[in-house]
C-alpha cells in the first residue's frame, strides 16, 4: 500500500509534463498551417498572372483579329475573364485566413513565451517572435496594396465584358480597341506586383514551415 503515493506521484507528474509539452509544441502545426495557407496563396497568385494573360490575349485576338462569327472568340474572353475573377475571390478567401492563423499563431507564441524561465532562452523567443511578426505584418500589407492595384484593372475587364455583350459588333470592336490596348499596358504593374507578392509568400512560408 505504501507504493500507491508515489505511483500515484509520479503518474501526476507525468501528466503535468506530457500538458506542458503538449502546450509547447502545439504552436509548430499553427505555423505549419499558416506556412501551408501562404504557399497556397502563392500558387493561387500564379494562376492570377496566368488568367490575366488568357483574358488579354482573348481580349486583343477579339479586336484585333476577329472571326467572321465573333460569338466564339468573345465567349472564351468572357470565360477567361470570369475565371479570373473566381481565383481572386479565392484568393482574397485564403488570404484572410493566413491572416487569422497567424493572428493566432503569434497570440500562441506570446503566450508559451512567458511561460519560459530562462531569461536568454525567453529572450531569443521574443525576438524571434517580432522579427517573424514584423515580416508576416509587411506582406500582409503589401497584399492589399496589391488587391487595391488589382481592383481597377479587374474593373476595367468587367466593364469590357458588358460593353461588348451589348455591342458584339465590328463598331463595337472598333470603339474598345484603346481600351483594350490600355488594360494590356496597365497588366504590366499589376502583373510584377503579383510576383513580388508570390515570391514574398513562397519565401515566409517556407521559413514558418517545420518541413
Amino acid at each position: 500500500m505504501k507504493t500507491i503515493q508515489p505511483i500515484r506521484n509520479l503518474f501526476t507528474l507525468a501528466a503535468a509534463v506530457g500538458f506542458i509539452t503538449g502546450c509547447a509544441s502545439d504552436n509548430y502545426k499553427k505555423s505549419a498551417n499558416t506556412a501551408a495557407a501562404l504557399n497556397q496563396s502563392a500558387g493561387m497568385i500564379t494562376k492570377d498572372n496566368t488568367l490575366i494573360d488568357e483574358s488579354l490575349a482573348d481580349l486583343n485576338d477579339l479586336v484585333s483579329n476577329p472571326y467572321p462569327d465573333l460569338r466564339k472568340q468573345f465567349e472564351k474572353f468572357n470565360h477567361a475573364v470570369n475565371e479570373l475573377g473566381e481565383s481572386a475571390k479565392d484568393l482574397a478567401s485564403k488570404a484572410g485566413e493566413m491572416k487569422s492563423q497567424g493572428a493566432d499563431y503569434f497570440a500562441k507564441w506570446d503566450k508559451e513565451s512567458a511561460r519560459i524561465q530562462n531569461e536568454d532562452i525567453r529572450s531569443r523567443s521574443e525576438a524571434r517572435r517580432n522579427e517573424v511578426a514584423s515580416r508576416f505584418g509587411r506582406i500582409s500589407q503589401q497584399y492589399d496594396e496589391t488587391k487595391a492595384a488589382f481592383r481597377p484593372f479587374m474593373s476595367d475587364l468587367r466593364d469590357v465584358q458588358k460593353f461588348l455583350s451589348t455591342d458584339l459588333t465590328a463598331g463595337g470592336l472598333a470603339a474598345i480597341k484603346g481600351t483594350a490596348a490600355k488594360a494590356t499596358q496597365d497588366a504590366v504593374p499589376v502583373k510584377e506586383s503579383l510576383g513580388r507578392l508570390s515570391d514574398e509568400f513562397k519565401s515566409l512560408g517556407l521559413s514558418m514551415s517545420p518541413t
